[in-house]
């Protein structure tokens, strides 16, 4: 069963679970997520890599590049002389942390990715038409992508009051914030500037960190890094997703 929980100082979240659980669930990424190559949806092509660089960490911990945990997994003395074998008391559960803002871009990104899947499977026109379409309402990677997406909302609840959490919900589940066309440097900047924080400062400052990235449109910060990254993609010919501003690097170490 995949986990997630807070880390020690809010930096962002832990996700652990076994070799499987964690296989099921990069699989699920790469599923739901466009490709460059995709005949259709283009424009999610950048949501789709900033969510990959979170399946990237997650698949680096499946391979032990990352950290473990050994998890009481229910078997006793009792247990093995009744069925008459020796097995291990314990699990094995890699981990990887991620980033709060990441993890709000990711569910973000992850309901809009979602809601063109349940669209292209119940081959409707009206976007998000039919979830309990017979198409649609068993499919395996919504499955999987919704339970990873409830036990990041458990750590919110965790850290955030009543009022503060319902304020939350409202910002992530805005159906007018097209999140595809945010610019993956502004996710950037906001990164950064949380990592610098301490722990009450990310506390206090939790919801206007998600609105920054959930209502990004309504930024002028956004606008323009959005046009200074255009105009660089245009006049060097490249991807904007390749533009790098100078002065945003990620700290060699973070304090989780």
């Amino acid at each position: 069963m995949i986990k997630i929980t807070n880390t020690k100082n809010l930096t962002g979240v832990t996700v652990s679970g076994d070799y499987y659980d964690l296989e099921k669930l990069v699989d699920a990424f790469h599923e739901i997520t466009i490709d460059e190559y995709s005949e259709k949806h283009n424009e999610y092509y950048n949501i789709s890599i900033r969510i990959l660089g979170i399946c990237y960490d997650i698949r680096h911990a499946m391979q032990g590049d990352r950290e473990i945990e050994l998890v009481k997994n229910g078997m006793d003395k009792e247990k093995m002389k009744w069925h008459s074998a020796i097995t291990p008391d314990t699990n094995v559960y890699y981990k990887c942390n991620i980033l709060y803002p990441e993890m709000i871009l990711f569910m973000v990104s992850s309901n809009a990715l979602i809601k063109l899947r349940i669209n292209d499977k119940d081959k409707s026109t009206k976007l998000y038409s039919n979830a309990l379409g017979k198409n649609v309402v068993w499919d395996e990677t919504i499955a999987v992508i919704r339970n990873f997406q409830a036990q990041f909302v458990n750590c919110v609840k965790e850290i955030l009051s009543e009022n503060s959490f319902k304020r939350w919900l409202t910002y992530m589940n805005d159906s007018y914030s097209f999140i595809e066309d945010i610019a993956s440097q502004y996710v950037d900047l906001i990164s950064i500037e949380y990592i610098k924080m301490n722990k009450e400062k990310r506390l206090k400052k939790f919801n206007a960190v998600t609105k920054q990235i959930a209502c990004y449109s309504q930024f002028e910060e956004h606008l323009e890094i959005k046009e200074v990254v255009h105009k660089c993609a245009e006049k060097n010919m490249c991807e904007e997703g390749s533009v790098r501003l100078k002065g945003i690097e990620y700290p060699e170490n973070i304090v989780w």
